[in-house]
């Protein structure tokens, strides 16, 4: 009554959000008879935020005309992304049945995906696995985490992941040693066969791992003519350490920050790697949930009242009703699987280790995998820029200055590429001013690069030139094919000692040259000099195989 009588939206919004932590962990709680008025009053509030805290709360006293019109926000393209993502949490919540065949067909909804595949480890439903796996190699690498983690939830999921594996219609090497460790943990002894065949067992004893340390050991300190490569390592991290453990400011929070500790110690790396759970400090210690509907939960437990446990996993932080909960067991085993091997190469591991002794950071390999994350349409995550500068909007990058720059700014990608294809969309206002893509190249410490650059602007469209290094090497460019102050087709190939580049579908450089740089990041520049308005869109990075 009070959230409908109150005065302003703010207020409504904090009266609810109130209620609804009160209920946390409560299903279909019963309302007072004010309700009924106080929703229909709610609903009218102009303020988008009162009616997602009503439609919430609604669904949490089990409110059917609510959860039909949340279903309805959830499918609407038009709806704000974030109340779509509200509406979708609420009836996840709920358990509301019906939602289930709309998070399947929500799995191949770009702005909703990830949200879509982690609710459905909250339904026992036989065609999600196959949902999930007919999409899987389109999905981003945050996407198959969600993925990958939503299929070992339960025992019949993690079968169908199994099978897809052994058919080769999904790599084994996707599956992470943290996905094969919660498999692991669903105890089912047709499941631990099938993880045995593919990946053999674990070596289970004190003396196994101390054995297994020292070989490596051995191996790490062997001098080699070949460096293990740093920006592997990098890439490695990312897929297998990332999501749970930040370093130089990237990453999760479920494990500790490692950037300030002992990485320099070979000892201390190996023991943390290959035996995690001989030490767990008591803040990271995992509990397993079995829930009553066969989904299992391996998380740290964060918080707990008598109606709900708060549970990290490596891929979110979920609220669990102490009424679904069948079983509650601590965990003798770390949250940090203790199989990498099964699910990294020797190179890769090898790899691994340099990047984490490694005093700085440095680019990430560009992989087939990553480079569906190269610029995710939202925000500038994965680049580096001067933020008065760079800036996204509508799926678009955008260098804009109203006064002009005394120096060239770059706009720096994380990822390092080798032979790859970029394609993207740009326009540049006016064409007077001056841009172009860098690729192959080096940030410089005075906020210049040094590499190749594929020219943009008036006079220099598609012309070949090297920053910081030898100046312009393609003089012919694609001046006859550009439409001014519009969007341009630009397409960026680089192959060995070879690089094409296209401008509105016309090839307008075909260079080879043995001295190019073979290894580097990608960057957008604004040149120095008067106003400048570049924008780019529909970016796509794709990493091409060596012949």
């Amino acid at each position: 009554k009070s959230a409908g009588e109150a005065k302003t939206g703010e207020q409504q919004v904090a009266i609810l959000q109130g209620i609804q932590i009160a209920l946390r962990g409560k299903r279909q709680f019963p309302m007072p008879k004010e309700w009924d008025a106080a929703f229909t009053a709610l609903m009218k509030s102009e303020n988008l935020d009162v009616r997602n805290q009503a439609q919430a709360l609604a669904a949490i006293c089990g409110d059917k005309n609510a959860f039909a019109a949340l279903r309805k926000v959830i499918v609407d393209p038009k709806v704000a992304t974030a109340a779509r993502v509200a509406a979708l949490t609420s009836l996840v919540d709920a358990k509301d049945a019906d939602l289930v065949p709309i998070l399947h067909g929500l799995v191949n909804d770009a702005a909703l995906r990830g949200a879509a595949l982690r609710g459905l480890a909250a339904f026992d439903d036989a065609k999600t696995p196959e949902v999930i796996l007919a999409a899987y190699g389109s999905l981003t690498t945050a996407e198959k985490r969600d993925a990958l983690a939503t299929l070992a939830s339960r025992v019949a999921y993690g079968k169908a992941m199994m099978k897809a594996v052994g058919d080769k219609k999904l790599a084994a090497s996707d599956v992470s040693a943290e996905t094969v460790r919660q498999l692991r943990n669903l105890q089912d002894k047709e499941l631990d066969k099938q993880i045995a065949d593919l990946w053999g067992s674990v070596r289970e004893t004190a003396a196994d791992r101390k054995l297994l340390i020292d070989e490596w050991k051995k191996k790490l300190e062997v001098p080699t003519k070949t460096p293990a490569d740093l920006n592997l390592g990098r890439a490695v991290f990312a897929k297998t350490c990332q999501q749970c453990h930040m370093l130089y400011g990237v990453g999760g929070k479920v494990g500790p920050d490692i950037t300030g500790s002992n990485r320099s110690d070979l000892n201390y790396l190996l023991e943390n790697i290959l035996d995690p759970s001989a030490v767990i400090p008591k803040e990271y210690a995992a509990t397993r949930l079995a829930l009553l509907d066969g989904r299992v939960v391996i998380g740290i437990v964060k918080e707990e009242t008598k109606a709900a446990l708060t549970v990290v996993t490596a891929t979110e932080t979920s609220t669990i009703p102490v009424g679904d909960i069948e079983s509650r067991k601590p965990s003798e085993l770390s949250m940090m699987p203790d199989d990498i091997l099964k699910t990294t190469t020797e190179p890769e591991l090898k790899a691994l280790i340099t990047y984490l002794m490694h005093s700085a950071q440095v680019p990430m390999l560009a992989t087939a995998d990553n480079a569906k994350d190269f610029f995710n349409g939202k925000d500038l995550t994965g680049w580096d820029g001067d933020k008065d500068v760079w800036s996204v909007s509508n799926g678009e990058i955008i260098g804009k200055t109203e006064k002009g720059l005394k120096a060239n700014t770059f706009l720096k990608s994380h990822l390092s590429v080798t032979d790859f294809k970029l394609s993207l969309k740009v326009k540049l206002t006016p064409n007077a001013a001056n841009s172009g893509v860098q690729f192959r190249s080096e940030p410089l410490p005075d906020g210049e690069m040094r590499g190749l650059q594929a020219d943009i602007g008036a006079g220099w469209w598609g012309k070949l030139y090297e920053e910081s290094g030898r100046g312009l090497l393609v003089k012919e460019g694609g001046e006859k094919f550009v439409k001014e102050n519009d969007w341009n087709d630009y397409v960026v190939e680089a192959k060995g000692p070879h690089v094409k580049i296209w401008i509105n579908g016309n090839l307008v450089c075909d260079y080879e040259d043995t001295q190019l740089s073979r290894r580097g990041v990608i960057g957008l520049q604004v040149h120095s000099g008067g106003p400048t308005d570049v924008r780019f869109k529909e970016i796509k990075l794709e990493v091409l195989k060596k012949d």
